[in-house]
């Protein structure tokens, strides 16, 4: 019998699992719950392996990092990816957390690895197709509701290729198989052939690069008193509206910094959100512009969310797909909570307007789902978001091309998912029209300012 120091004992006894020894490293193969993935660990690298059930191909590796945390985590840096890995009570279980993402994947100890990932698979066009094909079968969960049978698909394009099938043809076929998806987390990357296709949701209300200047110019002209402060890299902006009302404008949540790596960002955001919220006593509202906002790391949204509340809510559900068996139900993975916590920082407790629209992307409209369940109610004007939720799942081909599809749902505390809708506003305002820009009116923040000016918010 081995005799355990008492405070391992108490922490086993508590059901919480052993810290490591300074000399333990982690080794194997572990699994993914979900997303497609193959992990292994020799010691001192991560290497990360895309699979699916007919392929394998090696992915960006991290190497690991010196770490003085004492619980039991070590941790993995690829780039500006810091990658943190957290033991469970389950010695063959862990989960591995991305800075910048709002959830952990889950991995499972397996014993060797897949026969597919003994060699590389072959750089045909049949075999890039085919990759393809499988791995959007496996790891996308919309197509019943972008009403596409992606079987059918099959059926049409994959006897088009052969062995003769030009890059360029078979660029052109991807881009046939995704453009009905009308998604803006699909695409593809084919430096060989210069071509680029990103999915997006048709909007009548989109506006191009050209307007939204225009627009911005109206704001900061028309509307607001002095001036926009300009912080982030000019990502994040701040003005006063009105007579009394905080306008803040947010156009991001990356590329707040010039430094690699989401601490940096988040530094950046709190240092900026500290300085806005200082003045925020003399305000009788907030306007939080992100009618064009290009997405970015979610957790940066619920960190604004937490200058806005006194009280912990839900912010959203978060799981990812794992149905393996193409002919079974769909099925996900475990749902994972993410909350909005009041901050003790710097903030701002009244009356909030959200300004959104089909231009608000990604984490843009995880930020909004962020403020739903926000307590007094906030009031969204405009029109629905992009709808699009997930992390973006990076993949790769033999060829080299690289190609992104969602994998996850983002749910409300009711369950509820706003994919391929976009999230609603309580006002619906078709807001920077022709008629407005020819008359330089913003009929969206005027209506934000009428409502935050007239009394309580319902």
């Amino acid at each position: 019998m081995i005799l355990l120091p008492a405070l391992i004992w108490f922490s086993l006894w508590l059901g919480i699992p052993p810290k490591p020894s300074q000399t333990q490293v982690l080794k194997g193969l572990w699994r993914s719950d979900g997303y497609g993935l193959l992990v292994q660990f020799d010691g001192r690298e991560l290497r990360r392996f895309e699979i699916t059930s007919i392929s394998c191909i090696a992915s960006r590796g991290a190497h690991r990092l010196p770490t003085s945390d004492r619980e039991f985590i070590e941790t993995y840096s690829s780039g500006r990816e810091t990658i943190r890995i957290i033991a469970t009570k389950d010695a063959d279980l862990l989960r591995m957390h991305s800075d910048g993402t709002a959830s952990d994947i889950v991995l499972h100890r397996t014993p060797r690895l897949p026969n597919a990932c003994q060699t590389p698979p072959p750089n045909t066009p049949q075999e890039n197709y085919a990759i393809f094909w499988q791995t959007f079968a496996e790891q996308y969960p919309f197509f019943a509701l972008h009403q596409v049978n992606w079987h059918a698909v099959d059926k049409k394009f994959r006897p088009q290729i052969t062995s003769a099938t030009t890059p360029t043809a078979l660029f052109e076929i991807f881009r046939q198989m995704m453009e009905p998806l009308q998604d803006a987390h699909t695409g593809v990357e084919a430096e060989e052939v210069k071509a680029e296709f990103d999915g997006w949701r048709k909007d009548p209300n989109h506006l191009e690069e050209s307007d939204w200047k225009t627009a911005e110019s109206i704001i900061e002209q028309k509307y607001v008193h002095g001036g926009l402060r300009l912080f982030c890299k000019d990502h994040i902006q701040f003005g006063t509206v009105g007579n009394d009302i905080g306008y803040l404008r947010l156009t991001t949540f990356y590329g707040y910094v010039d430094d690699d790596g989401y601490s940096s960002e988040l530094r950046c955001l709190d240092k900026s959100l500290d300085t806005i919220f200082s003045g925020s006593g003399k305000w009788s509202g907030l306007v939080i512009d992100v009618r064009l906002n290009h997405g970015g790391d979610d957790p940066l949204g619920i960190e604004i969310a937490s200058r806005l509340t006194e009280t912990k809510y839900l912010a959203y559900f978060k799981a990812a797909r794992n149905t393996i068996d193409l002919e079974a139900p769909l099925h996900f993975t475990s749902r994972q909570s993410s909350w909005v916590v009041p901050s003790p920082r710097p903030g701002f407790h009244g009356r909030v307007a959200l300004l959104m629209g089909p231009d608000t992307v990604s984490a843009g409209e995880t930020f909004a789902m962020a403020l739903l369940g926000r307590k007094p109610r906030v009031t969204v004007i405009g029109g629905n978001t992009q709808g699009v939720f997930s992390d973006v799942l990076s993949r790769h081909l033999p060829n080299g091309w690289r190609f992104r599809l969602p994998n996850e749902v983002y749910l409300t505390s009711h369950g509820h998912s706003f994919d391929g809708t976009g999230v609603p506003p309580n006002v619906r305002i078709a807001f920077f029209s022709k008629a407005d820009l020819q008359d330089a009116r913003d009929t969206a923040l005027e209506e934000a300012v009428k409502r935050l000016g007239a009394g309580r918010l319902h």
